[in-house]
């Protein structure tokens, strides 16, 4: 895996979505980093054959040794397996890496691990409370990177993130199918983050000296989730949809759907401005909706 030398060595783990912007990134840097990309697929970025950036699959649900040759900051993307409440896939990962060349771990987690808080705000001090199972095993994975650094004195940092957009990510085909919103006056709040917004992040958490914390993430304005479908709508010059209140939405929305929706809370991110500072380009939601189109 050694690429070249005198290079930052970044170790991409479940290379995906957040991958591909992560390394167009980095690319756009003045700054030198070698790049190894895992995922099941291998990799389908158009930064593909670049020289300082390597492809490898891996099947992360496999017991197959995973090469780390010199000391690298590792990014963990990897989506927990629905087998259970835990995450077994991370625990192949940390079981089957070289952990002394881990220089730093980053771990991309969910702020859906706080549960609801009926719109109210929560700091990283609140105690997650999970309610769906999804956050109940990224619980579960926070735990484990914590166990892991402090048993092999390695940093660690969880980033707690809300529903990421982006180019090819916002819900038109929903909107486009006219299914109902919850009526606003009793639809919940949601956190939302650009995804060219958390790859910034996860460069700036890989480039400071930031070791062993949780922070909340996101673009700063927390918005009621019809709100957001409205502005996709008036961006889209598409008309508006149909509503219906949040008892009759239980009666008829998918249990997934229904899950997000039953949760409600506004981040509070003090703590990444004070850290991670000049991350957030699109705290304009509508500015954020137009870049993604």
């Amino acid at each position: 895996m050694n690429l070249s030398n005198n290079r930052k060595d970044i170790v991409l783990a479940g290379h995906g979505f957040l991958g591909s912007y992560i390394i167009k990134n980095i690319l756009a840097m003045k700054k030198h980093y070698n790049v190894v990309a895992l995922s099941r697929s291998g990799g389908k970025s158009d930064c593909k054959t670049h020289k300082y950036i390597k492809y490898i699959k891996v099947d992360f649900d496999k017991k197959e040794q995973i090469f780390i040759n010199k000391k690298s900051f590792v990014v963990y993307m990897a989506p927990p397996s629905k087998n259970n409440l835990s995450d077994e896939r991370l625990d192949n990962f940390l079981t089957n890496i070289n952990d002394s060349n881990v220089q730093k771990i980053l771990y991309i987690s969910t702020s859906g691990v706080y549960g609801n808080h009926n719109g109210m705000v929560v700091s990283e001090e609140i105690k997650p409370i999970p309610i769906t199972d999804r956050a109940k095993r990224r619980m579960d994975a926070e735990k484990k990177i914590q166990q892991f650094s402090k048993l092999n004195k390695i940093p660690y940092v969880i980033l707690r993130v809300p529903g990421i957009y982006g180019p090819g990510r916002l819900p038109i085909e929903k909107i486009m199918k006219k299914i109902p919103l919850i009526d606003i006056t009793e639809c919940p709040i949601t956190n939302l983050i650009n995804v060219k917004d958390l790859a910034r992040l996860v460069m700036a958490t890989i480039n400071n000296n930031i070791k062993n914390e949780i922070i909340n993430v996101s673009d700063g304005t927390p918005i009621k989730v019809t709100e957001y479908y409205l502005k996709i709508c008036k961006a889209i010059n598409f008309s508006a949809l149909n509503y219906i209140s949040l008892d009759d939405a239980k009666k008829v929305f998918d249990k997934e759907r229904l899950s997000f929706l039953l949760e409600s809370r506004s981040l509070d991110v003090s703590k990444m401005e004070k850290l991670l500072p000049n991350c957030i380009e699109f705290r304009n939601i509508e500015l954020g909706i137009k870049d993604s189109l």
